[in-house]
């Protein structure tokens, strides 16, 4: 009978604990969301790269935008973050595959998918857009990058993501150098503050790692007639 006491007390006890962090978990996921400034913020400045946080109200998941310099071509640089068939083994995706694709001297424009496995969360599928048309006074080059969830048919035994913004912004320094600025607004599906915590060391390693795979001759030899080089 002692043992049966014992083990209600403990059982309650464990119970209302876990109501106790139930609600303090709510309360914590209240505030966070509804905190935020807008305002890109510096979180990172480290061998010539940086990486900028932004919180808006109203969401969990953070923006993340990095920054560097590279001393390559325009051309180089379009090429890695357009990509095309020969380039996904790059970027560690599975099974990409180009479905339209138009490009002029003045623009160019592509829907695309790539699945991305994620254990233990399974593979998810980005269906998207991509398009740029660079600017004939400066030359930059912006990439925007977009969710198209519906422009194809399901994949069987992935999840689709929804909700992609990301932009590419390529900048000729007029020094045989072009700055980079990538900006990622992405909802894979995960929870936000396992994202949120690893995305600054994504982020920082990927652009430290693309700075040398750049310059490996698949891209440095990449021509495109949409680019003109300043």
């Amino acid at each position: 009978m002692a043992f049966r006491e014992r083990f209600a007390k403990i059982r309650k006890f464990l119970l209302r604990a876990a109501l106790v962090l139930a609600g303090v978990a709510l309360l914590a996921h209240i505030v966070w969301v509804r905190s935020g400034s807008g305002q890109w913020k510096l979180i990172r400045d480290e061998d010539g790269i940086q990486v900028y946080s932004l919180k808006d109200p109203g969401t969990g998941l953070m923006k993340f935008r990095g920054r560097t310099k590279v001393k390559t071509s325009l051309t180089s640089s379009v090429f890695l973050y357009r990509g095309d068939e020969s380039t996904n083994e790059d970027f560690g995706g599975k099974n990409f595959k180009i479905f339209d694709r138009v490009e002029t001297p003045k623009m160019y424009m592509a829907y695309f998918s790539v699945e991305q496995p994620m254990p233990p969360f399974g593979t998810k599928e980005m269906v998207s857009m991509l398009n740029y048309a660079q600017d004939p006074k400066t030359g930059e080059v912006l990439i925007n990058v977009q969710a198209a969830p519906s422009a194809k048919p399901p994949t069987l035994g992935t999840t689709r993501i929804t909700h992609l913004n990301n932009q590419f912004r390529l900048t000729p320094l007029g020094n045989g150098e072009v700055q980079w600025e990538i900006t990622g607004d992405v909802d894979l599906g995960l929870p936000y503050p396992m994202i949120n915590l690893a995305m600054p060391d994504l982020l920082f390693k990927g652009l430290s790692d693309q700075r040398k795979l750049v310059h490996t001759p698949k891209y440095q030899q990449a021509r495109l007639i949409s680019v003109r080089e300043p």
